[in-house]
């Protein structure tokens, strides 16, 4: 693996430790923030239509009131003018200036006039009126001219005065009739101040309200803080549904003389339960917005801090991790490397969390391929002296091969003296051909004691490839014991943060459970309309179950997790322990190579025996031969396929030599493999 696929994977391991942490916690921040202010604008708005709907309600009844009290204050102004007018009508024949006030005294009136049939003051209150006739268009002489009896007028502004009174007229059989007043300056004032555009203009003075005007079923508009806007009929469908239904609503709009978006709430208006039309105020939502950015900003800075304080937390903790793995991977590079000289610091060892595990792992694992390497160097020492010395003696063969051969020479030379002793001479030459045979043999067993090291070897190097995979597998167990531990950190957080939640409702449950109680206490009887409070207590409890239950879900988790990380140590156990076992392996097999060895030194120990009793035949031919003349032609032949047997002998003894110094190399080779590694 190359530095570069390095360096990209620990990005990627700050990235998770840090990045994601950090980018999950700005998503959660920022969707908190729009969530809270939704909700926020939400409930201001719905506060603000019900606050609308109350105040429209409580102006609609005041405005009914104001009308009814009005009314029944008329009535009973009324009345009280029939009333005067009557008792003047049945005492018309004392009719005078001096009656007329006296009545008006009596009966709490103020004015009092008698008219002619033609509409003239005859006697009055005011002496001044007598003789004053109306003139065309006046109420008195609408009521003259008309063919009503009684007509109590509205208040009016009387034509000789600035005062306001209420006029009231009682006809006469005879055509004449009586004409009261009562001052009504107090009650016009009353009108005035209960009057529908006075309400809207009061409620217009309000900050928060933009707008009030008052609509009749009609939709016009009859009453308007800005005057100029009277007259104006309205067709949106929340009018109509006010008017025709008799039922609130409410609406947001742009309002275009202002330039403002408003909240408009409708209220409809009854007068002695008949609809007369309809209450509209425009509330301002400067301020709702206003709230909602202020609560915005709130969250944003104090997001922004936490998010500060926890990305200083991540990178303090994903700078300890890196540099912790960073320090192993060193770790591991020197070994693989070679180099088993370099030492994992006390500092590093003593960690009491996962890290210091791995970092003792990794310590144990350098000394086991210190004393495992140590083995095989002096394994491979011993069979390389094996080697040398079976070199050593294989050319020592060959050497008495080719002293047996110049002596098989020297027969054949005086094989034409021997002619006389060739029969014994042929008989020691076949018992000396059956000992070549047991050579040739004792050759046979050498080569196969030869292959049977050479199949030893190759298995001590198909174990130290074992041994590698071993360690490549030991490597993944301790990436997937990282990794646990990562996962186990994460539980560790959810563990955390429901524990806090269920505090935090724990602590509103045990509050609101001892206000219950003392609001109980104190109510008696009453305590039942606390039954909200017990409702929010169980609501809290349900909270509670809720979040021990996911309590219990992560410490399953963490309990899973947990035990994955106890598995894999298993593994890396198991796996320590066929280390052992291949080393154990390795040297048994060199064992296996030392007893091949023996048992070669032991078959060259019989070439050496044979080649002595080749020796003593030889001297036996020799004098056999000295004898022998005339027949030496005849043992020419044999001689000859001596010579060739013993040279085929000499062929056999390099090669074993060869052999040997194969050996001897692939020895060296094992020493020099060794020697790159420094322990």
């Amino acid at each position: 693996m190359d530095k570069s696929n390095l360096g990209k994977r620990k990005k990627s391991i700050k990235f998770k430790l840090l990045i994601l942490p950090l980018i999950l916690v700005f998503i959660a921040i920022a969707g908190i923030g729009s969530i809270s202010s939704n909700f926020m604008k939400n409930s201001l708005y719905n506060q603000m239509r019900e606050d609308g709907f109350m105040l429209g309600d409580q102006i609609a009844k005041q405005m009914e009131l104001a009308s009814i009290s009005l009314e029944t204050i008329n009535e009973m102004l009324g009345d009280k003018i029939s009333a005067a007018g009557r008792s003047i009508i049945t005492n018309q024949a004392n009719v005078n200036n001096q009656v007329l006030k006296q009545t008006a005294v009596d009966l709490g009136v103020d004015e009092i006039h008698w008219y002619n049939n033609q509409g003239e003051i005859l006697y009055s209150t005011i002496e001044e009126y007598v003789g004053w006739t109306p003139s065309a268009g006046h109420p008195v002489e609408q009521f003259m001219l008309g063919n009503k009896d009684i007509l109590i007028e509205d208040i009016r502004k009387d034509s000789e005065s600035d005062n306001f009174l209420k006029y009231g007229y009682i006809r006469h059989t005879d055509g004449t009739f009586v004409q009261v007043g009562i001052l009504a300056n107090t009650v016009e004032n009353m009108s005035q101040r209960f009057s529908i555009q006075r309400f809207v203009e009061d409620l217009a003075e309000n900050e928060d309200i933009v707008y009030a005007l008052f609509m009749d079923k009609s939709l016009k508009t009859i009453a308007h803080n800005n005057k100029d806007e009277i007259g104006i009929v309205f067709d949106d469908i929340g009018s109509k549904t006010v008017v025709e239904e008799g039922t609130p609503y409410s609406q947001e709009w742009y309002y275009e003389e202002e330039g403002i978006s408003v909240y408009d709430v409708i209220m409809p208006a009854f007068v002695k339960g008949e609809l007369i039309g309809a209450v509209s105020m425009g509330f301002s939502m400067e301020k709702v917005n206003s709230i909602v950015n202020r609560n915005l900003m709130m969250i944003i800075a104090f997001g922004a801090l936490f998010f500060v304080i926890l990305g200083t937390i991540m990178f303090n903790l994903s700078n300890y991790v890196v540099r912790t793995l960073n320090k192993a991977k060193a770790q591991l590079n020197l070994i693989a490397s070679g180099d088993l000289t370099g030492k994992i610091s006390l500092e590093d060892l003593n960690k009491k969390d996962e890290f210091g595990e791995i970092n003792n792992a990794l310590q144990d694992m350098q000394t086991s391929l210190e004393e495992m390497l140590k083995n095989i160097s002096d394994t491979s020492h011993q069979v390389a002296s094996s080697s040398e010395e079976l070199t050593a003696i294989s050319q020592q063969s060959a050497i008495a091969a080719e002293e047996v051969a110049r002596t098989i020479e020297e027969i054949a030379k005086g094989a034409s003296e021997q002619a006389k002793d060739t029969e014994k001479g042929a008989t020691h030459i076949n018992e000396l051909g059956g000992l070549i045979e047991k050579d040739q043999q004792y050759v046979k067993n050498l080569n196969n004691s030869t292959d049977e090291v050479n199949k030893l070897k190759d298995e001590g190097f198909q174990i130290l490839k074992d041994l590698v995979e071993k360690n490549k597998l030991s490597n993944k167990a301790a990436n997937e014991v990282h990794e646990i531990i990562i996962n186990i950190n994460e539980s560790s957080e959810k563990i955390e943060s429901a524990s806090q939640m269920i505090r935090n409702i724990s602590e509103q449950t045990n509050l609101l459970a001892l206000n219950a109680a003392i609001e109980a206490a104190r109510a008696g009887e009453a305590g039942r309309g606390f039954a909200v409070v017990a409702d929010e207590i169980r609501k809290l409890a349900e909270q509670s179950n809720g979040f021990t239950e996911e309590i219990a879900t992560v410490i399953q988790e963490l309990t899973s997790k947990t035990g994955d990380a106890v598995n894999t140590m298993n593994e890396v156990g198991k796996i320590v322990t066929y280390q052992t076992e291949s080393v154990e392996a390795t040297n048994t097999k060199f064992e296996g190579i030392s007893d091949a060895i023996e048992r070669m030194q032991q078959v060259i120990a019989d070439i050496n025996r044979s080649g002595k009793g080749m020796e003593a035949k030889k001297n036996e031919i020799i004098d056999i031969i000295q004898n022998l003349s005339g027949i030496s032609e005849e043992n020419a032949a044999g001689t000859e396929e001596a010579s060739a047997s013993v040279e085929e002998q000499t062929a056999s003894m390099e090669e074993i030599s060869n052999a040997s110094e194969a050996l001897s190399k692939l020895a060296e080779e094992m020493q020099n493999s060794i020697t790159k590694f420094r322990y």
